[in-house]
């Protein structure tokens, strides 16, 4: 079994006290459930850091907001942990995430399921700025059908999920 640092992620030994790499403590007595779910937002494994995501929005927990914005704005950033972010802030609710997510949504680049989770999670806000956010996506050309189907439903009052 591998442990990762939980400063640098570096690989250890399950075994080891220190992280080899950087000589950071690997003891994290100290950290409550949700400062280990903070941390592990940044895993290098995307499996580990969307888990961590969905949790945090399942709790809807508000300390989480950062580290997922943190986490939304990496470019390029595997689609699922992308995706796990931006449905975790929705579901908190912060008003702080709308701008990170509307950059998500309009950006282009971006795999189609994470623009998706942007565009469900703006549509949770029921905000004017979330609103604008939606309405300029609509205005890009050309949309993918299903994201065009799904602004234009949160828009009208309902979210279509895929």
């Amino acid at each position: 079994m591998i442990r990762y640092c939980p400063s640098c992620w570096a690989e250890n030994a399950y075994e080891a006290v220190t992280c080899a790499a950087c000589g950071a403590s690997l003891d994290e007595g100290d950290k409550d459930f949700v400062g280990r779910l903070l941390d592990a937002t940044g895993h290098p494994e995307p499996t580990s850091a969307a888990l961590a995501a969905n949790i945090l929005g399942l709790r809807a927990e508000s300390r989480g907001v950062d580290a997922l914005l943190a986490r939304l704005a990496r470019k390029p950033d595997s689609m699922d942990v992308t995706a796990a972010a931006a449905e975790a802030l929705g579901l908190i609710g912060d008003r702080r995430a709308i701008p990170g997510l509307a950059a998500v949504l309009l950006d282009s680049e971006r795999p189609l399921p994470a623009r998706l989770a942007a565009a469900e999670a703006l549509s949770l806000f029921r905000d004017a700025d979330a609103t604008a956010a939606m309405r300029q996506a609509l205005a890009q050309t050309p949309l993918p059908g299903l994201l065009l189907r799904t602004l234009e439903s949160a828009l009208a009052g309902g979210v279509t999920i895929p």
